[in-house]
C-alpha cells in the first residue's frame, strides 16, 4: 500500500503567535517610528521656513540699501519701515568748482540758500528722468524730506538736457531741470540722488506687505500698506523693526527680528542687522 504524502504548512496555533508577536513588536516600534517621521517633517518645515524667511531679508537688505541717506524710519510701533528708494545718482557741480571754461554758466552751479532756477550741472552722461522722479541733495533727517513740495534737500524733476560746448563750455556733462528751488545743505562729497519710489514695508494680519508709491506722494507717518499689496513674506508670528540713523559720518542700522510659524505651530526667530549709509 502506497505512503500518502506529507503536505509542510502552519498550524493556526503557530500562525497566531506570530501575529500577536508581531503585534507586540509593532505596538513596541511605533512610538519611535512616529517620532522619527514627525522630527522629519518637523525639520522639513523648519527649513522651509528658514529659506522663506532668508529670501524677504535679502531683499529688504538689497533695496534698503538703495535708500535715499537719512530717508529711513520706523512706522506702526516698529512693526514697519519706510524709505525713499534711489535708482540713480551722481556728482554735482558746485559753484567753486574749478573745471577751467568747463561749466561756464554759474547759475547752473549748486549754491546752497540760493534758488536754483537754471538747473543743474553734473557730470557725466546717459542719466535719463522719468515722471515722478526727484532730486535729493543733503538730505540729513526724514522731517527735512516732508518739508516736499517746498524748498528743502528735495525737489521735482523736470527733464535732462546734455550740455554743449557752445553754451556750457563742455559735451562731458548733463543738466538736470526743475523748477526753481533753494537747497539748505550741500553735500560733502558733492553728491545727488534721483528718487522714483516711497517704499513702505509692514505687518498687515500674519503678512509682510511691500507697498510702493511714486515720489514722495505717500512719504508720511502713515502706515499705507494693506491687503492688496505685494506680500514679501507670510505666516509671520511677530516682527520688530528698530533703527539707529547713526551720523553723517558713520552708517546707520536697521535691526529686523523677524519669527515665522506654520500651522501646525513649528516656529523660527531670525535676526537680521542691514547698514545704511547717511553720508548726504
Amino acid at each position: 500500500m502506497a505512503a500518502r504524502g506529507r503536505t509542510d504548512g502552519f498550524t493556526l496555533v503557530e500562525m497566531v503567535t506570530v501575529i500577536v508577536l508581531l503585534g507586540i513588536i509593532a505596538v513596541v516600534l511605533a512610538p519611535f517610528i512616529a517620532n522619527a517621521v514627525q522630527a522629519w517633517h518637523d525639520g522639513k518645515a523648519r527649513a522651509e521656513l528658514v529659506a522663506r524667511g532668508r529670501l524677504a531679508l535679502e531683499r529688504l537688505a538689497r533695496e534698503v540699501r538703495l535708500a535715499v541717506p537719512n530717508s529711513l524710519e520706523t512706522l506702526s510701533a516698529g512693526q514697519g519701515i519706510q524709505f525713499l528708494r534711489s535708482r540713480a545718482g551722481g556728482r554735482y557741480i558746485e559753484r567753486f568748482d574749478n573745471y577751467g571754461t568747463a561749466f561756464t554758466r554759474m547759475d547752473r552751479r549748486f549754491r546752497k540758500n540760493t534758488a536754483l532756477a537754471n538747473g543743474l550741472y553734473i557730470m557725466g552722461g546717459g542719466l535719463s528722468v522719468s515722471a515722478g522722479d526727484i532730486l535729493v541733495i543733503g538730505n540729513t533727517s526724514p522731517a527735512a524730506l516732508k518739508a516736499f513740495p517746498g524748498d528743502g534737500p528735495a525737489v521735482a524733476l523736470t527733464g535732462v538736457g546734455a550740455t554743449t560746448p557752445a553754451s556750457d563750455g563742455t559735451s562731458q556733462g548733463q543738466i538736470l531741470g526743475f523748477a526753481s528751488h533753494r537747497f539748505p545743505v550741500d553735500s560733502p562729497g558733492r553728491h545727488f540722488a534721483i528718487a522714483d519710489q516711497t517704499v513702505e514695508v509692514g505687518l498687515t494680519g500674519n503678512t509682510l506687505r511691500w507697498h510702493t508709491s511714486a515720489g514722495l506722494g505717500n512719504y508720511d507717518a502713515n502706515a499705507d500698506w494693506g491687503p492688496s499689496d505685494p506680500v514679501l513674506v507670510d505666516g509671520v508670528s511677530a516682527v520688530s523693526f528698530t533703527y539707529a540713523p547713526g551720523t553723517p559720518t558713520a552708517t546707520g542700522v536697521l535691526r529686523i527680528d523677524l519669527i515665522l510659524a506654520t500651522d501646525a505651530g513649528n516656529g523660527i526667530r531670525l535676526y537680521h542687522e542691514v547698514h545704511v549709509r547717511n553720508t548726504p
